[in-house]
């Protein structure tokens, strides 16, 4: 079947406002920073949110969580800026830990969808095979819950009232539907990306950026451009009793 004939794929770069939401600080950046600053660019309010502290987020000795997170916040403030969030939000969660109060989590996304009502939000693909990270899968379904709950007023009722529910766009997916060129925002993204230099000890600092480099010269090719991001787009009603999504 071919679902776009029912529900189309929506224009990622038609959004007006979006809401990245972020599992830690640097997971924008690093799966879809060259398209939010092409997006901030074209004139796009864009906002991020970080759902967890990054406390716990180091391999280094000596170093307390709360001198980490005082450090995080200070890179991802800087980052964002960058990239041309208009704000940064911290949901206030302890790093790893986002599983524990899944409720509380869906919550507060639900609240932010609320209050800032942006057409589209982002977030991890929870779906990504292979995914080890709790926060990663966590975040994604409680992003998935969240947009298909916030225009019942009956749910989350402490959320506030309820709102059109926005589009949403998958970043790290293995099913992406669409290639966005970010050529001219990459040297941007990973520029922001390495703004976060507690997290690219050596040899990530180098493996990193090559890494993302290769993977976005690759999407590229399949559009005919030189550097390139890739997402998976839905609409709510592609997220409920849809067995076709997949391959939407």
């Amino acid at each position: 079947m071919d679902l776009s004939q029912i529900l189309p794929v929506p224009n990622l770069l038609e959004a007006k406002r979006v809401v990245a939401f972020s599992p830690h600080p640097d997971d924008n950046e690093m799966g879809a920073g060259g398209t939010l600053a092409k997006l901030a660019g074209m004139g796009t309010e864009i906002f991020w949110v970080v759902a967890s502290d990054g406390g716990v987020g180091t391999e280094a000795l000596g170093v307390t969580p709360d001198d980490l997170i005082a450090l995080r916040r200070k890179e991802q403030e800087g980052a964002a800026e960058l990239l041309g969030a208009r704000e940064v939000r911290w949901l206030g969660f302890k790093d790893t830990r986002l599983r524990d109060d899944l409720r509380l989590l869906e919550s507060r996304v639900v609240a932010v969808i609320r209050d800032l009502q942006p057409d589209f939000v982002m977030c991890p693909d929870p779906w990504l095979p292979y995914e080890a990270h709790p926060d990663h899968r966590a975040l994604g379904h409680a992003v998935s819950t969240a947009l298909l709950m916030a225009n019942f007023g009956l749910v989350f009722p402490e959320a506030g009232a309820p709102v059109p529910a926005p589009k949403i766009a998958y970043y790290g997916s293995a099913w992406p539907n669409t290639t966005i060129d970010v050529t001219q925002t990459f040297d941007l993204k990973l520029q922001a990306l390495m703004m976060h230099a507690s997290q690219w000890p050596a040899p990530l600092d180098q493996q990193i950026p090559m890494y993302l480099t290769l993977q976005a010269a690759s999407l590229g090719e399949n559009i005919g451009v030189d550097r390139a991001e890739a997402f998976k787009v839905l609409t709510p009603h592609h997220l409920h009793f849809n067995v076709d999504t997949w391959q939407a």
